[in-house]
């Protein structure tokens, strides 16, 4: 009998579901034997991790796998060890959930906020969208936002992370980890980037500009072909301040409009920037983490052992738990070592997402959660 389409279709997923009736057998019967390894490790006082019998037992998949399947055949035993290890250290209660840190008093109205940069810098544009009711004090330094918040000088502090075209401003990852904040909150700041200078000035008038390196690289074909000097400051709202203070038309600065009213500048030319969807993301950081179950992201930071499919592992418990990876940062730590900084679209109080960061953590020789947030729009 011939049959259609939709019946042979209907024939071969019957087929499909004997095979995984035989395969969840199988990996609950895995499962059994992994927890009585579990018993036998605990008995003779042996680690839970051993790469060689892992290398061994991926490579034997593999080699009993058609050319077609070896790839996924080793994605697949990756899987079940990583699982195998964590009912193992679950057995030995070596391992629980990832533990955090419970979450502390939020508060908005009258808080102390940092910020790096002076009246009219973006930093302060953020911190007004994050704090509307907060007192703003500006820093010097990026670094010098961390120190406020450490002290207790300032209940937060506000810094830019990231742009949507200059990518990750890598100080910031560096100093999250060195200072041990938690990342509260975040929200992106259109950035309209002008060419500000004294009243009366043309483009034609001006020698030199200053800016945040940010800055420049932001309007590189707006600048590209101008014999002007480039000089690199703080930040914008400082090169803005710098400009009126030379009082000549022959001083400009990048910076936002804000920046001019501040100084009293004028806009010599509106929106320079190479990409009029240009954004920044500001992150909001406290000593102590602050979340609810409203929050739907997790940032990660770790670093994996100096062997080949580490990262991968990391990654697969979040796969395995259906966890979206919004970003991954990475940052060296040496020549051949590096530290990645990973966002993830989850909530920490989910028990699936404390599950899978536990999973992950244990492929990694460190691991840190650095916050549980929400964004606020602009």
């Amino acid at each position: 009998m011939i049959l259609t389409g939709k019946e042979e279709l209907e024939r071969l997923r019957g087929e499909i579901d004997g095979i995984d009736g035989k395969l969840v057998g199988l990996f609950n019967e895995r499962m059994r034997v992994s927890e009585e390894i579990a018993r036998v490790k605990e008995r003779g006082n042996i680690a839970v991790t051993d790469l060689r019998r892992e290398k061994n037992v991926i490579d034997a998949a593999v080699a009993a796998s058609g050319e077609d399947n070896r790839a996924a055949a080793a994605t697949l035993m990756r899987a079940l060890i990583s699982l195998s290890k964590k009912r193992q250290t679950e057995k030995l209660e070596l391992a629980d959930a990832i533990s955090f840190p419970p979450s502390a008093s939020c508060g908005t109205d009258g808080v102390r906020t940092a910020f790096q940069g002076v009246e009219g810098a973006w930093g302060e544009h953020a911190a007004r969208v994050l704090f509307p009711k907060g007192a703003f004090t500006g820093c010097d330094y990026f670094e010098s936002v961390f120190e406020a918040v450490k002290s207790n000088r300032a209940d937060y502090g506000v810094l830019p992370i990231e742009n949507s075209r200059t990518g990750a401003i890598g100080e910031v990852y560096d100093l999250l980890r060195r200072h041990s904040c938690y990342i509260v909150g975040q929200t992106w700041i259109a950035v309209k980037q002008c060419l500000l200078g004294k009243a009366g000035a043309s483009p034609g008038d001006v020698r030199e500009v200053y800016s945040h390196p940010e800055g420049f690289g932001q309007c590189a074909r707006f600048l590209k072909n101008r014999s002007w000097e480039l000089t690199a400051c703080r930040n914008t709202a400082y090169a803005a301040k710098l400009a009126a203070e030379r009082d000549d038309v022959k001083y400009a600065a990048i910076g936002s409009r804000r920046a001019a009213a501040a100084y009293g500048l004028e806009i010599i030319a509106p929106d320079i920037m190479d990409d009029a969807g240009n954004r920044t993301r500001f992150i909001a950081i406290a000593a102590k983490p602050i979340y609810d179950e409203s929050c739907d992201i997790v940032s990660v930071t770790f670093s994996t052992a100096h062997r080949s499919g580490a990262l991968c592992a990391v990654l697969e418990a979040f796969m395995l738990a259906g966890i979206n990876l919004s970003r991954i940062e990475s940052r060296p730590v040496s020549a051949d070592r590096y530290r990645f900084f990973t966002d993830l679209q989850s909530n920490i109080m989910s028990e699936a997402t404390r599950d899978a960061l536990t999973l992950a953590s244990m492929h990694c020789d460190y691991f840190e959660i650095l916050g549980c947030y929400g964004t606020t729009a602009e």
